[in-house]
């Protein structure tokens, strides 16, 4: 009797240990992907030296770092193996450089012998020697876009300070024909792409094409906008509104913002104005969703209200594709006096009273 007791339990014993045997080789099977889960990032292959008018072969499925005679440093991928020629000058063999600026690096040539999928990042350290008297938060780099015949920052710009000076970065998804420009001293008054810029009341500056600003004005007004054609831009803005409000029940609360370009050019631009509350009460804004922005169209003689236009928060923004008049006007209540609703009713009763007398 005590060995056929004991012998369920030891069975009992058995599958107890194996289920948590079991148990725990579950438990590190699953940890295994979790350490497989990494994001993937290319092979990083050492520094190779490229001379002027060389050609490197790119492999693809590698992150390639090149070193050439001029000081550029790149590292790249690419989604198929091709080679990649680069040739360097010191003289500009294309287009004019942007107004109020100049080369402050030399021009690069850089080709591939293919069309692929890259991505590359592109830098050049500078010394405090190199840099001199010049300031190094203008330097940008910058393309020739052989579409627009015009030259262009790059998108992604940025410096990073180092003990010994500095260095300058760009992100790019192609190549062709680079270098860093820098403002000079006559171009101080002129935006950086990217950076916010306060304008002047009546003041022009000039905005290069393809690349986006932000500009604030002194009343309030935000934009930011991209040119497909360099031109001097002019931000006016007036108390009094040039135009008077013929429309009914709408009053202008903000200043009235003229917008003007020297030469045509397409644009593409959002305004925003942030009503809080102390602007609110300054402008006398009495309800929020009432809020529109309107511009003054000629051809017509009258405001209208564009349809791109939303409230979010305490921002109102607008979609535009044009320059011209541009306010904040806030459409007034329309609903109906008391004393006429009163009579309305009245009238409507009186017939009701005198079939009752009849009766």
């Amino acid at each position: 009797m005590k060995i056929k007791k004991i012998i369920p339990i030891m069975v009992l014993l058995g599958v107890l240990f194996l289920g948590t045997s079991s148990i725990g080789s579950v438990t590190s099977y699953n940890e295994l992907p979790k350490l497989a889960i990494k994001a993937y990032e290319p092979p990083l292959l050492p520094w190779t030296n490229v001379e002027n008018g060389s050609q490197v072969n790119i492999t693809a499925g590698y992150r390639h770092q090149l070193r050439t005679q001029n000081g550029t440093l790149i590292r790249l991928h690419v989604n198929e193996s091709v080679q990649l020629h680069l040739n360097s000058c010191d003289h500009n063999p294309a287009g004019p450089l942007p107004n109020g600026t100049q080369a402050v690096h030399r021009y690069m040539h850089i080709e591939l012998n293919g069309t692929v999928a890259m991505n590359a990042t592109m830098y050049r350290n500078y010394t405090f020697a190199e840099i001199g008297n010049g300031n190094v938060s203008t330097y940008r780099w910058a393309f020739f876009d052989t579409t627009t015949f015009q030259w262009q920052y790059a998108v992604q710009n940025w410096i990073e300070h180092t003990p010994t000076g500095a260095t300058v970065y760009c992100n790019t998804t192609h190549f062709s024909l680079w270098t860093i420009l820098a403002l000079d001293t006559v171009s101080e008054g002129n935006p950086t792409p990217g950076t916010p810029f306060n304008a002047q009341n009546g003041t022009a500056f000039t905005l290069q094409s393809g690349n986006q600003y932000q500009i604030k004005t002194q009343h309030g007004f935000s934009l930011q906008l991209q040119l497909n054609k360099s031109a001097s831009i002019t931000i006016t803005e007036y108390e009094a509104s040039p135009k008077v409000m013929t429309q009914a029940r709408h009053q202008i609360r903000t200043q009235t913002m003229a917008i003007e370009l020297n030469e045509s050019a397409g644009i593409e631009a959002q305004f925003s104005y942030t009503f809080t509350n102390q602007v609110r009460n300054q402008l006398g804004i009495k309800n929020m969703e009432k809020l529109k922005f309107l511009f003054f169209n000629e051809s017509s003689d009258a405001w209208e209200a564009p349809k791109n236009q939303w409230m979010q928060g305490e921002v109102l923004y607008c979609n535009t594709t044009h320059f011209s008049l541009w306010t904040v006007a806030e459409e007034e209540s329309t609903s109906s006096t008391p004393g006429f609703t009163i009579v309305s009713l009245f009238l409507a009763i009186i017939p009701t009273l005198i079939l009752r007398r009849r009766r």
